[in-house]
């Protein structure tokens, strides 16, 4: 028996070095070779939500200017951007020049409404500009919904946007 758990600590411990490290995911809306898992700026995503579904806690996210109003997941309602894991979420340049747009369902809240962001526990959001987001029928924060206090929003312009309950930041 102690011969078995020697080699099988020693393979869990080298899984778990290979993955240790965090690991950068790149994002520009006017990539011409989008290229899971989007590793450098030449095989960028085009959506910010393509790269956060590669990305593992402790990575980030690193996207540069542009107008964000593709891609999303939902969760409490339809977001542009759903952090599903503890990452870093950051612009290159910016709240002045990164804009994360939801959309309005006719006169802002409804059905077919999409909020620009929802964060975990623990993810970082950090140089953009949230606009335009709104929620379904309910919902909170038509800018950024914080699933934890634990969640850091920072350097962000945040205008905009409707919430049944919120406005534009729960």
């Amino acid at each position: 028996m102690k011969t078995l758990c020697l080699p099988l600590v020693a393979l869990c411990g080298m899984i778990f070095l290979f993955r240790a490290t965090a690991t950068t995911y790149y994002v520009d809306v006017n990539s011409t070779n989008p290229t899971p898992p989007y590793a450098g700026w030449s095989t960028a995503a085009t959506n910010i939500q393509d790269a956060i579904f590669h990305s593992f806690s402790g990575d980030t996210v690193l996207v540069t200017n542009g107008i964000y109003q593709y891609g999303g997941a939902s969760n409490s309602g339809s977001n542009r951007v759903y952090v599903v894991s503890p990452i870093t979420l950051q612009s290159v340049n910016g709240p002045a020049v990164t804009v994360i747009k939801g959309a309005w369902d006719a006169a802002t809240n409804g059905p077919n409404a999409v909020r620009c962001v929802y964060l975990v526990n623990n993810a970082v959001l950090s140089g953009f500009t949230l606009t335009n987001g709104a929620t379904p029928t309910s919902g909170s924060a038509g800018g950024v919904l914080c699933a934890s206090p634990s969640c850091v929003v920072s350097n962000c312009i945040i205008t905009g946007n409707a919430g049944v309950s919120g406005g534009g930041v729960y």
